[in-house]
């Protein structure tokens, strides 16, 4: 096989190994999400930022899962009112308001992943990190 066609077959399994990873990454958020019945895949996901972060405005909000800012202020009406998470005002500008997990959030969030054990949590947790700095090494070029 020539040069040309070999990096045309890279290419292909590249493309077609991130359309699978992107695809059972989406069918593991409906997996643990199927019996949820109150929170959208975009509010769990937004209280999964939340958890990592700590707290979060608005616009980092938008930003991060690519919705409007009144998406994101309207997600979070939802979550408020379901006592998931908080509102508070900055001390440094009083015009910015953080969001942030309540406990009964926190554990809202950790009891989807009750069905796990820690080793299949943790070999998940390896191999997405794997991927995750394989691409980020790549993107960094």
């Amino acid at each position: 096989m020539s040069e040309e066609a070999d990096k045309e077959q890279a290419i292909y399994k590249v493309m077609d190994y991130m359309t699978s990873v992107q695809q059972k990454s989406q069918a593991f958020i409906d997996h643990i999400t199927r019996k949820e019945d109150t929170l959208s895949q975009n509010q769990i996901m937004l209280m999964f930022l939340l958890q990592l972060t700590g707290s979060l405005n608005i616009t980092d909000i938008s930003e991060r899962l690519m919705i409007t800012p009144g998406a994101a202020s309207f997600m979070c009406d939802k979550l408020e009112a379901l006592e998931y998470v908080e509102r508070s005002r900055t001390k440094e500008d009083r015009r910015v308001v953080n969001i942030a997990l309540t406990a009964q959030g926190r554990q809202r969030i950790l009891s989807l992943f009750d069905t796990y054990a820690v080793a299949d949590l943790d070999k998940m947790s390896s191999t997405l990190q794997t991927i995750d700095n394989l691409i980020s090494g790549i993107t960094r070029s």
